[in-house]
């Protein structure tokens, strides 16, 4: 079974974890994009308004149910999620996919 690991983080983080994750796992394949928006981070009256522009990264990667844990908890340290405001991760499970380099194999994944 695989599990789909999905990861909001700053940016400068996403980019180092991401070239971390090739580095020592050797995950060379990732869906990521780039994010925009407000935030109301702070409660201080002078942030009352309509709130800081922040810029992260989204990005996933398909890993097999052995490896979520581990990977999961690389992720979170890599990129940082452990401070306030970090970003948030989560896990899918994924119940069919096409699994590279043989994309006309289609693999049925059980839950």
């Amino acid at each position: 079974m695989y599990k789909l690991i999905t990861c909001i983080a700053d940016e400068d983080k996403a980019h180092e974890t991401i070239q971390s994750l090739d580095d020592n796992f050797g995950i060379q394949a990732s869906v990521n994009h780039f994010a925009r928006g407000l935030g109301r981070s702070s409660t201080a009256q002078a942030m009352q308004g309509l709130g800081q522009q922040v810029e992260k990264i989204t990005f996933s990667v398909l890993v097999s149910a052995q490896q979520v844990d581990e990977l999961f908890d690389f992720i979170y340290q890599t990129s940082g999620l452990h401070r306030p405001h970090g970003g948030i991760i989560y896990v899918t499970a994924v119940k069919q996919a096409n699994i590279s380099p043989n994309l006309e194999k289609e693999v049925t994944l059980e839950s």
